[in-house]
């Protein structure tokens, strides 16, 4: 049986019962005809064809900073009226009407996701703590140009489209006014801005200007849509009664479930599946009241406590499938739908509609400038107003949803998504091309060991990861902390990666132990640790400890912030590799490889990588602090800057009486160059330096090549308890010494001497300190 139904003023014939599946492809049906007439078959196909031609665009598109929208929105227009859906084939028979509904279901659910995952990763309780700045900047972002922009059509609104009511172009302005937490954050991550100064302040803007506009939006939607309608008061208290229910009913549970869940465990799968469960409710609910459906998860998502456990459980449960493939398909329809050749075209009061929508975004930008430049740069408010600015998948789902209740006509629709891919095409390109984070940590200034004074203080951030880390850089920290006369300024960073959170966190517990104690806590043992060390080196070392909570790959730019802000010498960060109390190593992080590597490429200062041969440092010596009754260093000095930068820590380590300091230089017997006479210079004066130190000795030895270093270094392996080297990096090619060394390297990182101590066939139980001075560059004039 083939029914006619219509749909949208045109015929539309349905299979009834419709054909969900084919059991074969026998009985004289070719493959295409079987996949073309079942459902589920068409609907795969569907998917698999948006999927693989936005991921390929994508992977064009993201080389010029173009976020993955403009691709998910580009491949529903290629698929749409605006192209091949004029061609019979797509049409009919690849897109056929009677499959759009079931398309538009898989999409609605991956944009549900969308939002509800955006609100769970949003903290409300940064809007209270927000800065009146931040909070200003917010409200008048979209308050100014609000009202500006009514101002601006006062004179137009009789002039209106005819399917559009007076509340209904407010509603259309109001949303031109909009900054959505959701873009902003998807672009931030996307330019890789999340924890730049730029990017902390455009989410925190956005999280306030967002909040508020979903207010506006929830009390502008239901009176513009529903004026006539009734029920529509009943409609309102039904809505704000769930939010009641999910603010005081359903957010204290899950407390309650944070409380009772073991710090490091997820929260059980029975609770969130219960929680999801609940969402999918909100979702229905809402859109039974003609409300947006999206609003349901976003309502509910807002009363989930962020973070871990909770936060991230959902986060970890809902960010594979749903976002990856029912997302970008909800994008796809969104441009389905709009015609952009239509916007070429005549039509009623497209003149007014679209200086509204350049007005608009003019005036916002405006705004934001106005707002920004008494406390910012020229170049940074620029960028943080195009940010502010941004449009994506929020604005276009609610003009969709307006088109959807034949509040606008898709000429009109189409135009407001051309003017959406526009904007989000250039203003991530313009913000690429105006603002590099990583400009501002170039080394112009020298800020390194070898330019310190000898009693100068010497300032290290270290970088802590795993609870292992903690003894493993006191221990190494004991050997620079017990003289007076060269004090240490130890700057603690504990390094959490981010999962449940839109925004990323920064910590000074500093500031945390001076406030009333409401302020959650991180990082209780490495901070206890750190105090007891300062207390117990209490007048040589000053300890300041913070946490930064942040994604792995943008980690190092709370680490770069935090050194130069402080002005340290030195990021001291541990080596990716632990090995067991027996020698054998135990696990390896790539992850912290992989920013290790960041680290060293682009360091404000100098760095030093620690790593423990023996052990040293497990779990539970996380409060080791006493140090040894004497330790033994070998430096072990070839030549270069990276040797120099070394040899003069080395050089602060021999104050400590209880510390036996080896310098052992590596020379060849060929023709000295110029750098190798600077090498000489810097040597000899540090031994004029320390003539009168009883606990220093310099050892020379003339070795041939790589081998001859090899043998030379695995004979003095287990001879020292800590052993400070040069990176080398790009001079060993050249190095007589360490010839034929690279071929077999398995960590760059560590150069070729680090790399042969974290060797198997090298036996020590020793702390190795590869060290890289900083990389300074000539300021462009």
């Amino acid at each position: 049986m083939v029914p006619e139904v219509t749909w949208k003023n045109e015929t539309v014939c349905y299979n009834f019962p419709p054909l969900i599946s084919v059991e074969s492809f026998g009985d004289g049906f070719t493959l295409m005809e079987d996949v073309f007439s079942a459902s589920l078959p068409l609907l795969n196909l569907q998917i698999l064809l948006i999927y693989v031609i936005s991921n390929s665009l994508n992977y064009i598109l993201k080389r010029f900073s173009i976020p993955s929208f403009v691709s998910q929105s580009l491949t529903g227009v290629i698929l749409g009226p605006t192209f091949l859906a004029r061609t019979d084939f797509v049409r009919n028979t690849l897109f056929p009407e009677a499959s759009h509904e079931t398309l538009d279901v898989v999409g609605i659910w991956g944009y549900c996701t969308f939002t509800f995952l955006a609100a769970v990763k949003m903290d409300v309780a940064m809007v209270i703590r927000s800065g009146k700045k931040v909070m200003t900047m917010g409200v008048a972002s979209m308050v100014i140009p609000l009202a500006v922009g009514l101002l601006f059509q006062r004179q137009q609104i009789a002039r209106a489209d005819s399917k559009l009511t007076v509340s209904s172009i407010v509603g259309i302005t109001g949303i031109q006014s909009l900054t959505t937490f959701p873009v902003v954050a998807q672009l931030v991550h996307e330019l890789k801005l999340t924890n730049s100064e730029i990017g902390r302040l455009a989410l925190s803007s956005s999280l306030v200007s967002g909040l508020f506009g979903a207010v506006f939006n929830l009390v502008g939607m239901t009176l513009t849509m529903h004026l006539d309608a009734p029920g529509r008061l009943r409609n309102i208290f039904v809505a704000l009664f769930s939010m009641a229910v999910a603010v005081l009913v359903f957010r204290p549970a899950m407390v309650r479930v944070v409380k009772r869940t073991p710090q490091g465990s997820r929260v059980k799968a029975a609770y969130v599946s219960l929680t999801l469960a609940v969402a999918v409710g909100y979702v229905v609910l809402f859109d039974g009241l003609m409300l947006a459906f999206s609003l349901g998860a976003f309502v509910f998502g807002l009363a989930i406590p962020a973070g871990p456990p909770f936060g991230s459980s959902l986060v970890e449960t809902l960010e594979t499938i749903p976002q990856a493939i029912f997302f970008p398909v909800f994008v796809a329809t969104l441009a389905m739908k709009a015609d952009l050749t239509t916007v070429f075209g005549a039509f009623e009061n497209r003149g007014f509609f679209t200086a509204l929508i350049y007005w608009s975004a003019i005036e916002k930008f405006v705004v934001c400038l106005l707002l920004a430049l008494p406390w910012m740069p020229l170049v940074d408010s620029i960028v943080l107003s195009l940010i502010l600015g941004s449009k994506g998948v929020v604005d276009a789902s609610i003009h969709a949803y307006q088109m959807d209740n034949q509040l606008m006509g898709v000429q009109l629709y189409s135009l407001f998504m051309l003017s959406i891919l526009v904007n989000a095409t250039v203003i991530p390109v313009l913000v690429s091309i105006l603002y590099e984070p990583s400009r501002r940590y170039a080394g112009y200034h020298s800020r390194n060991i070898f330019a310190l004074r000898p009693v100068s203080e010497l300032r290290i951030l270290a970088c802590i990861h795993k609870p292992h880390h903690v003894a493993s850089a006191m221990k190494l920290l004991d050997t620079l902390c017990r003289a007076e006369e060269s004090a240490v300024a130890l700057y603690v960073i504990h390094l959490l990666e981010q999962v449940g959170h839109a925004t990323p966190i920064f910590i000074s517990h500093q500031k945390q132990r001076q406030s009333d104690g409401s302020e959650p806590s991180y990082s209780d043992d490495v901070v206890f640790a750190f105090e007891q060390y300062e207390w117990n080196n209490m007048g040589c070392t000053s300890a300041q400890i913070f946490t930064s909570i942040s994604h792995a790959k943008f980690m190092q730019e709370d680490v770069f912030t935090l050194a130069l802000d402080k002005l340290t010498s030195m990021i001291l960060v541990p080596f990716h590799r632990k090995w067991g109390i027996d020698g054998r190593i135990e696990s390896e992080d790539n992850v912290l490889r992989a920013l290790n590597y960041r680290i060293l490429e682009t360091a404000p200062c100098s760095v030093g990588i620690l790593y423990d041969r023996g052990g040293g440092g497990g779990d539970n010596d996380a409060t080791a602090s006493e140090p040894a009754p004497s330790r033994s260093i070998c430096m072990i000095y070839l030549g270069g800057r990276d040797d120099r930068e070394a040899i003069s820590l080395a050089k602060r380590m021999a104050n400590d009486p209880s510390v036996h300091l080896t310098i052992l230089r590596l020379v060849s017997d060929e023709v000295a160059g110029s750098e190798t006479v600077l090498d000489d210079v810097v040597l000899n004066g540090v031994l004029r330096e320390m003539t009168h130190f009883l606990n220093v000795q310099c050892l020379e030895r003339v070795v041939r090549d790589g081998t001859e270093t090899a043998s030379l270094i695995s004979s003095v392996a287990d001879q020292y308890d800590v052993f400070v080297v040069g990176r080398r990096w790009h001079v060993e090619v050249a190095s007589p010494q360490t010839a034929g060394l690279s071929d077999w390297s398995e960590f760059p990182e560590l150069g070729v001497i680090g790399d042969l101590l974290a060797s198997k066939d090298v036996r020590t139980r020793g702390s190795v300190l590869v060290v890289q001075q900083q990389k300074q560059h000539k300021k462009k004039i």
